[in-house]
């Protein structure tokens, strides 16, 4: 790797950025800057545009959201009867089952940009996973489950590789803010 050319006031500004403090960033600004950061003729040769998040979210619910929870709603329907019926076990069973598969569900995105699609469904698939372990925990569970939605299953095709490594970068961020968020610093 070769170190960039940055003079003094770079490295000043460089620095100053370092200091702050990015815990509270919203990770979909990259999407702005990636776009900035390009030429207008570069941008529009590589249908590079910043999709609002908004947008995004009318795009994930009902592709990946609405799914995932129609799936959710009859896995807790089949909790209560078996609750009721006095089988905790089976329900249980029930419910890792579920977190099981929705850890193991991929997403991808065939021109992921910056990958702000990836991260609102990376964050909206960490909600849900948040409702499923707190009925796991309801049902019982005493021990800690290793799996957990992350950013390995959420999978982007991208020509322009600066941005590419944006969208991981990306995820991540908004992987590592929910788990400061929930977990604190363990």
């Amino acid at each position: 790797s070769e170190a960039l050319p940055l003079d003094n006031l770079q490295l000043g500004l460089l620095i100053e950025a370092g200091e702050a403090d990015w815990k509270q960033v919203e990770p979909a600004i990259f999407g702005t800057l990636l776009e900035r950061a390009l030429d207008k003729r570069q941008r529009h040769k590589l249908g590079a545009h910043y999709t609002p998040r908004a947008y995004v979210e009318r795009l994930v619910t009902p592709t990946l959201m609405e799914p995932l929870r129609a799936d959710w709603r009859d896995v807790q329907t089949a909790v209560q009867r078996l609750t009721t019926d006095n089988k905790q076990g089976q329900a249980l069973k029930l419910v890792e089952d579920f977190h099981q598969k929705l850890c193991e569900t991929r997403v991808l995105d065939p021109a992921c940009g910056s990958g702000n699609f990836l991260y609102v469904a990376l964050e909206r698939m960490k909600r849900l996973e948040g409702e499923v372990t707190a009925l796991m925990v309801e049902l019982g569970q005493t021990q800690t489950t290793f799996i957990t939605v992350d950013p390995h299953q959420f999978l982007g095709i991208e020509l322009n590789p600066w941005a590419a490594n944006v969208a991981e970068l990306v995820l991540w961020i908004g992987y590592l803010q929910w788990h400061y968020r929930t977990h604190g610093t363990a």
